[in-house]
């Protein structure tokens, strides 16, 4: 990691709180502001003798060039190396939101590798793919103004479509020769042609379909379909992605009738009545609302009007 000693003398102080400290020392709140590492990180790794981090000095301050010294071992990470994005963030040296903000891009979604996640399940992406984003392809307003794509844009998708349907690929070498281009701009004309388009009717007219199928098989499996997994799987851009998804489940709430209402379950003393009535009726004998009370026990006036309830059960069964 590259650490400037002045810089470094200027963030300890700054960051040095109510702690009195020399221009030759540095806190554990110093270290976290100059190298975007937790406090925890610090702490541990200064308590584990292995790590080869520098003693304390006393209790949470540490000798500054011994500090930076440290840094300075530090290794840049090689191109397959497996990072979290808070973790990218503290090697590039900006607040983690900053790179955070990007989770959901075309680019990243596309190289999030299930397979490399952490331990908790968090995603992690290669260090190259995370700097060829950082420094190629992240929306930048100096380097790609809004509404004003690269003019050889469409020339380098046309080299990419033919590539595709000769069953080739198309490289950087390949558009530097053919477009004329130095090798920075090549880069992010093959990274923008590579991304997914935006869709037009009959392109989303004809994924539709699919989208409310996948939205069943899932229901039926029991599982949730996101934006950005289907992005990936119909290889479109966030955003179509969501406005598919959102029609679907639209179209499948619309065609799914509501759900019958469930029964009321039977009073016990009604369904005693309706059994006693078909018993008298299978009989060829009358039924009364004294014999009804008698037998349920209740009262008279209760026995009739369970009489007459068992009359329109048994009569909305025929």
């Amino acid at each position: 990691m590259q650490v400037d000693l002045t810089q470094a003398r200027r963030i300890a102080q700054a960051n040095a709180g109510r702690r009195l400290i020399s221009e030759d020392e540095i806190t554990t709140t110093g270290i976290a502001a100059l190298t975007g590492w937790h406090p925890t990180t610090i702490t541990r790794r200064a308590a584990d003798p292995t790590s080869g981090f520098p003693p304390r000095l006393r209790p949470g301050v540490f000798r500054l060039d011994d500090v930076v010294a440290y840094l300075r071992r530090q290794e840049t990470p090689d191109d397959d190396t497996l990072l979290r994005l808070p973790e990218f963030a503290a090697l590039q040296e900006v607040a983690a939101p900053a790179v955070n903000q990007y989770a959901g891009h075309p680019y990243l979604v596309q190289r999030n590798d299930p397979a490399n996640a952490d331990s908790k399940g968090r995603p992690r992406w290669r260090y190259g793919d995370l700097i060829t984003f950082w420094y190629e392809i992240r929306p930048s307003r100096g380097r790609q103004p809004a509404g004003r794509p690269d003019t050889l844009l469409p020339k380098v998708r046309t080299l990419l479509d033919a590539a595709l349907a000769a069953g080739r690929t198309l490289d950087e070498a390949t558009v530097i020769e053919e477009v004329g281009v130095k090798a920075p701009r090549a880069r992010r004309l093959l990274a923008a042609a590579a991304r997914p388009q935006p869709l037009d009717d009959d392109q989303r007219a004809a994924l539709r379909p699919r989208v409310e199928q996948i939205l069943r098989e899932a229901a039926a499996h029991g599982t949730r379909v996101t934006v950005p997994a289907l992005a990936e799987q119909l290889t479109i851009r966030v955003q179509d992605a969501r406005a598919l998804l959102a029609e679907a489940r639209e179209r499948l709430r619309a065609q799914t009738p509501p759900p019958a209402p469930a029964p009321r379950p039977m009073n016990p003393n009604l369904a005693t009545t309706v059994q006693l009535l078909r018993q008298a009726r299978a009989d060829g004998t009358t039924l009364t609302g004294s014999q009804v009370a008698a037998h349920v026990g209740v009262k008279k006036r209760q026995g009739c009007r369970l009489l007459a309830q068992a009359i329109v059960y048994l009569a909305a069964e025929q």
